[in-house]
């Protein structure tokens, strides 16, 4: 095992047992005030651990899309606004972000709808296999590090996969 190695998975260690610890300190907290003040003090703690799972939750799912953005595939396009979503149930800043991504986005949103009311569904999926076979193949046969390359071709799959989600979702007639 290299250094690197064991030096990510100590701190991966480190990290899980502080989050246990919190955690253990929250639960404990919890319910030592449940026996010495009653009921409100347990809404507010079910209310804070609730909060700080959402923490938790959200910046995990953001991570995990910043840490697979390198490899084939959507990565952070898709993961980065689910994590947003589920930080926004709880906090009032990320409600805030969200909302005002949706604003700017408005326009893209727009010319987006009015490509997908006039595209038939059978072609969703071989466009976007096609998409993903061109970042592939340059992948393959250009010498772009995979550092740019599928991180780039993950923030451009962002309004094709808009596209997708409105052309599937679509009622038809």
């Amino acid at each position: 095992m290299t250094p690197l190695m064991f030096n990510f998975w100590l701190e991966l260690a480190l990290l899980v047992a502080l989050a246990c610890l919190l955690i253990y300190g929250i639960f404990d907290t919890r319910f030592q005030l449940a026996r010495r003040k009653g009921a409100a003090a347990v809404l507010l703690l079910r209310r804070n651990s609730r909060r700080l799972w959402a923490l938790i939750a959200g910046t995990s799912v953001i991570l995990v899309g910043i840490a697979i953005s390198p490899l084939p595939g959507p990565g952070l396009s898709v993961l980065g606004p689910l994590g947003l979503a589920i930080l926004a149930s709880e906090f009032v800043w990320a409600r805030k972000l969200a909302s005002q991504i949706k604003e700017r986005s408005g326009p893209m949103q727009k010319v987006t709808q009015r490509v997908a009311d006039a595209t038939p569904r059978r072609i969703v999926i071989p466009v976007c296999v096609m998409y993903w076979f061109a970042a592939v193949s340059i992948a393959i046969w250009t010498p772009t590090p995979s550092m740019v390359l599928w991180p780039a071709a993950s923030i451009l799959f962002a309004p094709m996969f808009l596209w997708a989600h409105l052309v599937l979702r679509a009622t038809r007639g």
